[in-house]
């Protein structure tokens, strides 16, 4: 009996020491998971590399396919076995897919020092970060025949750990590159597609709350998912650890906080739910406090707390929305089902990096694809809000044009009336018909003023963009026709946010319009359209004006605009300005975007030249020439 037991327990030793399963590469496929043939340990972090002690640890085996330990301040230690029965070496790679691990050290059993160091570390002070993957780690090994060899994979990281582990062939391992391109390829393109209608969206319509989606889709959909995938060393080769990894809470953060400010807009919280307002408000503050703890506290904490706060708020519009949902308020169900797709993606990766499930496609992706769905309803819903709001508009102009048909109908009735009514009756029909009169030429008054605000600028009283667009194409055709010259400036005015900064935004309007009235008083001709362009930007057409006119023109504009003293009640101040003077005899082969870009050009110039002067458009292309001709003596 005792003899048995003896036996027991020897055999149970001896199946421990054995640990991992031996892994015959000689009849391997071409692409094997590992994480059921590995052991795993975790111990404390330390430098001593592969010692007995990791070499005697107790080892367990893995349960599934892809590895995967969560966040951990330990590090992880996986070890396994290759044995190669042919008559020849066997070349295998071993590849982990997933990027966000600081540092990898693989052993062969035989010596201490590690066959292949990667990861994201700090190399030295200038905070680089070294042997970064492009989005997997890749390892060569080369098993010699009739041999077996012992390796161990030592892991930590301050973000989560995931190990999705294979052991693969060259064929394999290129195929699977270029399904992970394509995917990759597939969510960025419509992403940046997404990214796109919305900043044109945003251009068109002039709206915050495009302005805010805009941000958000850049920072969460676009520049989080980049760095999560490992973009920035893959594409650009930025080996900063900051850029790698420890930008990740930052990026998360102000997407978050730009999310708050959007949805409480487009929610209308302000008007509809006063209190979730407040406690919208109150989210940003969290949310920018976050951002701002991430400054002091080390990667590790940074992105958990930047996890947590994220998912207060999921919570919190989730419940919003849900509450508006009951109480019956229109088109918030859309919003709830994209805002929901990605936090529904976000919470299973969540479960992923918090080893709560396994790793597979639909944990690893599920985020991405989550965004995509959240990307492309919300899309859809601005896009929808906007044409609601011009089908408004024009129901709104038609009334009206409805109105004054009624009117005039009315007025030839009357018309009609007053011819056979009897005497006593035409003093009160002469009544009516003034009165209609007044509503007429009131309408017409309303009508002219309507079309005068949306041609011209509120604040300076020039022209707007909108007609600088509509006037100019027009403006260029009758120079073609009557070849006659046309020229362009543009206008900037220099250091515009320090003054909105320094003196405040009343101030910054006044500079303005002081601005906006010498440039009218500048011109020449009646016929001269200035345009504010843009912010700061404007832009005058001078139609029968050569370059050089032009650019006397501008000069003078610009020694006025610089001995102008812009006044508020307690400080005075003064602006300079830039310009970009271009002009041409048009013809049918030259677009008339093409004198813009020229003119553009020469206000870049200016700008980089030292501000407060005049460039023309002659002067880009000698200069350009001469930065070629010193290009070819380098």
């Amino acid at each position: 009996m005792r003899y048995l037991l003896t036996m027991l327990v020897v055999w149970m030793m001896s199946t421990t020491s054995i640990a991992a399963t031996r892994i015959e590469v000689d009849r391997l496929s071409d692409n094997l998971a590992l994480g059921q043939y590995v052991d795993t340990v975790r111990l404390e972090r330390d430098d001593s590399g592969l010692t007995d002690y990791v070499r005697n640890a107790d080892f367990v085996a893995g349960e599934y396919e892809a590895l995967n330990f969560g966040y951990t301040q330990q590090r992880v230690w996986l070890k396994f076995e290759l044995s190669n029965a042919s008559d020849h070496d066997i070349e295998r790679i071993l590849n982990i897919r997933y990027p966000l691990i600081d540092r990898l050290y693989l052993y062969n059993d035989s010596t201490t020092t590690p066959l292949y160091t990667l990861g994201r570390f700090y190399a030295n002070e200038f905070d680089q970060a070294l042997h970064i993957p492009a989005s997997y780690f890749v390892m060569p090994l080369v098993i010699k025949a009739h041999s077996t060899e012992t390796y161990y994979l030592s892991v930590d990281s301050d973000n989560s750990i995931a190990l999705p582990i294979y052991l693969t062939t060259t064929p394999a391992l290129e195929r699977q590159a270029f399904q992970y391109a394509v995917n990759i390829v597939f969510y960025f393109g419509l992403v940046v597609t997404n990214i796109l209608f919305a900043f044109f969206m945003t251009l068109l319509l002039r709206d915050r709350e495009q302005l805010y989606y805009s941000l958000f889709m850049v920072s969460y959909h676009f520049l989080f998912f980049a760095v999560l995938e490992g973009m920035p060393h893959t594409l650009f080769g930025i080996d900063s650890l900051f850029i790698s990894r420890d930008i990740i809470p930052y990026i998360l953060s102000i997407s978050m906080t730009i999310f708050t400010v959007f949805a409480a807009s487009y929610l209308k919280l302000r008007k509809y739910a006063p209190k979730a307002y407040k406690m919208a408000k109150a989210l940003t503050g969290i949310m920018l406090l976050s951002l701002v703890l991430c400054f002091i506290l080390p990667s590790y904490y940074a992105i958990k707390l930047t996890t947590l706060t994220s998912i207060l708020v999921g919570v919190f519009y989730a419940s919003v929305v849900s509450n508006f949902i009951l109480r019956g308020r229109p088109g918030v169900r859309s919003f709830l089902l994209a805002w929901g797709t990605g936090v529904a993606g976000a919470i299973v990766y969540g479960m992923k990096v918090w080893n709560l499930v396994p790793v597979n496609f639909i944990t690893s992706y599920g985020w991405h694809i989550g965004t995509l769905i959240e990307a492309a309803v919300f899309s859809s819903m601005m896009a929808y809000r906007a044409a609601r709001d011009r089908k408004e508009r024009l129901e709104f102009l038609h009334q009206l044009n409805k109105k004054e048909r009624d009117l005039r109908h009315t007025q030839e009735r009357l018309l009609a009336t007053e011819s056979a009514a009897k005497a006593d009756l035409e003093l009160q029909v002469k009544q009516r018909t003034r009165d209609l009169s007044n509503i007429l030429s009131q309408l017409e008054t309303e009508n002219r003023s309507l079309a005068e605000l949306s041609i011209n600028d509120g604040l300076t009283k020039v022209r707007n963009r909108r007609y600088f667009n509509d006037i100019y194409p027009q403006m260029w055709s009758d120079a073609i026709a009557d070849q006659t010259p046309i020229s362009v400036i543009l206008l900037d005015i220099d250091h515009f946010k320090k003054v909105n900064d320094d003196y405040g935004h009343i101030s910054g309007d006044q500079c303005l319009v002081k601005v906006a009235n010498i440039m009218r008083q500048s011109v020449n001709h009646p016929i001269d359209v200035v345009c504010r362009y843009g912010g700061e930007e404007f832009v005058i057409i001078l139609p029968d004006t050569t370059q050089q006119q032009a650019y006397v023109i501008a000069e003078n504009m610009r020694k006025n605009i610089a001995n102008t003293i812009i006044s508020n009640n307690e400080r005075a101040f003064r602006v300079t300005s830039s310009f970009g003077v271009g002009g041409l005899i048009p013809t049918e082969e030259i677009a008339p975007e093409d004198l813009i870009a020229q003119c553009d050009a020469a206000l870049y110039t200016s700008k980089r030249s030292g501000r407060n002067r005049v460039t023309v458009a002659d002067d880009i292309a000698t200069s350009g020439k001469a930065e070629a001709a010193d290009f070819t003596k380098l």
